[in-house]
């Protein structure tokens, strides 16, 4: 079974930086089977941390939200509020009995990053897409040092 998260591809997360994933994720999707498509979409309101403790008022407007790369339309779409999913996600994906998913989109050292320890803590093993990840910072290492950390806590045969 091969299963895809992709993760936070919206207009407002994308910069010069990480612009290049979208022709990348579009192609890959077109020239791969997948079983399961998930695409995260990150939207921030009054309940989020990054509202209420970093004082962040980003990613509220539609334009933001907006995705950037095709939509399948025989997806899931997992809206989250935070860096990861939620447990209700998480006991979603365990019950379409997936053992392993392919992870791309940005930013490797943030969304990615969490989501990836999600699922490795839920037995779940991350397959990280790492020519399909890229991060928004201006650090152009951080993408590296999240691909480091990863290597380091899922193993070589994680990262591809």
């Amino acid at each position: 079974m091969k299963n895809i998260i992709i993760v936070d591809m919206q207009k407002g997360f994308i910069n010069k930086n990480n612009k290049h994933l979208v022709n990348k994720i579009n192609n890959y999707l077109n020239e791969s089977k997948f079983n399961n498509i998930f695409y995260t979409k990150f939207y921030n309101n009054d309940n989020s941390p990054f509202f209420n403790i970093l004082k962040w008022n980003g990613m509220i407007s539609l334009e933001d939200l907006e995705f950037v790369v095709k939509i399948n339309p025989m997806c899931e779409i997992l809206e989250k509020n935070t860096y990861g999913l939620n447990m209700e996600q998480i006991n979603f994906l365990k019950e379409l009995n997936i053992n392993e998913v392919e992870i791309c989109g940005t930013d490797t050292d943030a969304c990615v990053l969490t989501i990836a320890y999600q699922l490795f803590d839920n037995n779940i093993k991350p397959i990280i897409l790492s020519d399909l990840c890229a991060s928004s910072s201006k650090d152009k290492n951080i993408h590296y040092n999240a691909l480091q950390i990863m290597r380091r806590s899922f193993g070589n045969d994680c990262i591809k």
